[in-house]
């Protein structure tokens, strides 16, 4: 499939001995380098290398469709499932009053949002074991916390049950092992 790149960074985080006090460690933690965002043309043309018989304008001319109605179908409170992709749905946020003849939704709601769940049927690459299966994990690139230049690459290993948030909440689904 391909290469996820990952970046060791170091956290301070606090644990419990075994005498129950807590104290701060310093651990480290894989994070994901994303390489780049794909634009819409940017997935057309991909889509065309991969032997479409529609040219890019008409891969292109599709998915602005397709977008235009979803953001129709989630504005009218529907849930959107593409097959193999995942879930998109409007979600809100809502400050709570004491009396529910109180509440008024122009007054209430403080945020209007999309979510997004991914597949996860039985065939989905969505799924956790799906992704660590068909993706290899690489630490080949410069590491902020050591800066050796020793690439390590391989699949993450299983039963790993340790686990770490980074900054922007993507860790990969846990640390790399260095």
């Amino acid at each position: 499939m391909g290469e996820i790149q990952i970046q060791k960074v170091q956290r301070t985080v606090q644990v419990k001995d075994a005498d129950n006090t807590r104290k701060k460690v310093q651990k480290t933690y894989g994070k994901i380098i994303y390489r780049k965002t794909l634009t819409l043309d940017d997935m057309a043309e991909h889509i065309m290398k991969h032997g479409s018989v529609y040219t890019e304008d008409v891969v292109i001319g599709v998915i602005t469709k397709m977008k235009n109605c979803m953001q129709e179908m989630l504005a009218d409170g529907h849930k959107v499932k593409l097959d193999g992709i995942g879930t998109l749905y409007p979600t809100l946020t809502s400050a709570g009053v004491d009396n529910a003849k109180d509440f008024s939704a122009t007054e209430n709601v403080t945020r209007i949002g999309i979510a997004f769940l991914a597949d996860q049927s039985r065939k989905s690459m969505y799924k956790a074991r799906s992704m660590r299966e068909a993706v290899n994990l690489s630490t080949s690139v410069y590491s902020e916390l050591t800066g050796e230049d020793n690439p390590e690459s391989g699949n993450a290993e299983p039963g790993n049950s340790e686990s770490g948030n980074t900054e922007s909440g993507n860790n990969g689904g846990g640390p790399v092992n260095p």
